[in-house]
């Protein structure tokens, strides 16, 4: 990697403050501006921009160096399909959800929240097409965070178990 600044033409962006970088996907008609046609959202520590490209083929070409430049800064990552996301800006994530209504192929998901100042930002839908590769993903962004904050990479269970039985006998 020659840098750790990343331009799409218009800006540069620090690698290192990139905290989520999405996979790229068309634009719809009524949003397009100046002949963009593709695009990826990143976040970063103040919120959501949005990288547009003319075509799909300079958008992925894009997105790849992105993604290099990335794995050589933030090599503890945890990726979903096309998606990047730094773990140690992870506040929260959740259970997996069962959707009422199937989205596309996909009936399960995760919620992620990041440390980000923009409230609308802070949001992140991973979106699975079943129970067990939600499950699956939960595990596996558990031991990343687990090894991003210096702990073992143990197969230890989230302790919500636990805590939820020793908090039903308190007498108040």
């Amino acid at each position: 990697m020659g840098s750790a600044i990343f331009t799409n033409g218009n800006n540069a962006y620090q690698v290192a403050n990139i905290m989520y970088a999405g996979s790229v996907s068309e634009v719809p008609e009524n949003r397009r501006q100046n002949g963009t046609t593709h695009s990826f959202k990143m976040i970063t520590g103040l919120g959501t921009v949005f990288s547009y490209y003319k075509n799909e083929e300079f958008a992925r070409k894009s997105r790849g160096a992105l993604a290099a430049m990335l794995d050589t800064v933030k090599p503890k990552a945890f990726k979903h399909g096309g998606e990047f996301i730094d773990p140690s800006h992870i506040v929260c994530f959740s259970n997996v959800i069962q959707f009422k209504k199937p989205v596309g192929p996909y009936t399960h998901g995760l919620v992620l929240t990041m440390d980000t100042a923009e409230e609308k930002s802070q949001e992140i839908w991973l979106r699975y097409k079943s129970e067990d590769h939600a499950q699956k993903a939960r595990k596996a962004l558990w031991a990343t965070v687990h090894s991003v904050n210096g702990m073992s990479n143990q197969t230890e269970k989230p302790p919500v178990a636990e805590h939820a039985a020793s908090t039903s006998a308190l007498p108040f």
